[in-house]
């Protein structure tokens, strides 16, 4: 909740996301379950309704009086929208107040720094506005999802080394994105749309298996981003002393034996063309994916001796691995000193274009929390 909100507006905020969170209130509930008064709940669902953010739906079972009418969120009230934007690839989603996906497309773009990308890309957002009739005084955002680090302001690049952006990637796109945008970290956004969807308090650590593994750490409603916004590169521990190369200049990183790449690269670049050759039992798919969870085993099993959370599995090989999960939570425990009576491994809901649902939902995070 924002700390510059008036009285009146803390009210009209503790009832919308009272609202939003149980789906389903009556206006009995509200009063008791947040000591609020009949005048003023009644007052502030007035002010909801008018706003198109709230509406009635149906009625309880009566408890012995006049039915409770139903009271809910209008998930298409606002909608928002994200990018992930990748070495070769521009996904666009388009996502509701409940972050249901409404739309989606994955195009083959390849990045370069050129007024003719930039432009394209505008292009691409327009067109895919267009084709699905969404509204645009609906849209609060564009979420702009991007491996590399980010500033606090999400307006500056840092670290691009994985795609050699320019320090000056904001200004470079102002011109050409017709919504107001933001940047953000690929795994810090698919990590925060897995912890929204996880509907709990306690603390996920995300890992990000695309073509550069990442990671993302939520807990209390917030991304842990650390002192200089660089926390959580797990691609970048050291898993294999002066092991094999890494893009950073690195040897012997996570990002050089659990890249996503290092699967799809044997099946002509199609993630689902290799895990259909592991499934049918086909070298050299069926070894390569042994190794490759066998060092995947050692970095998860180190990030559950540090952080002591659930661990989710996400990016394009986490969206696979739902199929082999008893068989990678066996393999971790081996390596787990300590008897452990939950499963805390888990595969990401979202199969498809996380980061770029996660960065969309930034905004819709700060719509509820203005309200």
């Amino acid at each position: 909740m924002s700390p510059n909100l008036s009285i009146k507006q803390i009210n009209r905020n503790q009832i919308y996301r009272y609202i939003y969170k149980n789906k389903k209130v009556s206006q009995q509930e509200i009063c008791s379950d947040l000591t609020l008064s009949m005048p003023t709940v009644n007052q502030n669902l007035s002010v909801l309704r008018e706003m198109g953010l709230i509406e009635e739906q149906g009625t309880f079972e009566s408890t012995g009086g006049r039915k409770a009418k139903a009271i809910c969120c209008v998930a298409d009230a606002r909608l928002s929208m994200g990018i992930d934007i990748t070495n070769n690839h521009v996904s666009l989603v388009a996502i509701d107040m409940e972050a249901n996906v409404l739309h989606y497309n994955r195009i083959r773009h390849r990045y370069v720094d050129s007024i003719f990308y930039y432009t394209t890309l505008g292009k691409l957002i327009r067109s895919f506005m267009q084709r699905n009739r969404i509204d645009q005084d609906k849209i609060l955002g564009l979420g702009i999802s991007l491996p590399t680090v980010v500033s606090e302001d999400h307006k500056t690049v840092h670290y691009g080394k994985a795609m050699r952006l320019p320090e000056n990637l904001y200004e470079r796109l102002a011109p050409h994105i017709p919504l107001p945008f933001l940047l953000f970290n690929d795994a810090n956004s698919g990590g925060f749309a897995q912890w929204w969807d996880s509907e709990q308090d306690n603390a996920i650590l995300y890992l990000s298996l695309n073509s550069c593994v990442g990671g993302a750490i939520v807990r209390n409603h917030q991304v842990y981003r650390g002192d200089n916004q660089k926390s959580c590169e797990f691609g970048h521990i050291t898993l294999v002393p002066d092991g094999a190369p890494c893009f950073c200049g690195q040897r012997g990183c996570l990002n050089a034996y659990c890249s996503a790449n290092r699967l799809s690269d044997l099946a002509g670049g199609k993630m689902s063309l290799f895990f259909d050759g592991v499934r049918e039992g086909r070298e050299p798919y069926v070894s390569a994916f042994q190794e490759y969870m066998e060092y995947l085993s050692m970095a998860v099993n180190n990030l559950r001796m540090c952080y002591d959370c659930d661990i989710v599995l996400g990016g394009y090989v986490g969206s696979y691995m739902t199929d082999y999960l008893r068989e990678f939570r066996h393999m971790v425990a081996k390596r787990n000193p300590f008897v452990e009576p939950q499963p805390y491994i888990f595969t990401c809901k979202y199969k498809f274009e996380t980061a770029a649902i996660g960065a969309a939902l930034h905004y819709v995070d700060r719509f509820i929390r203005c309200i």
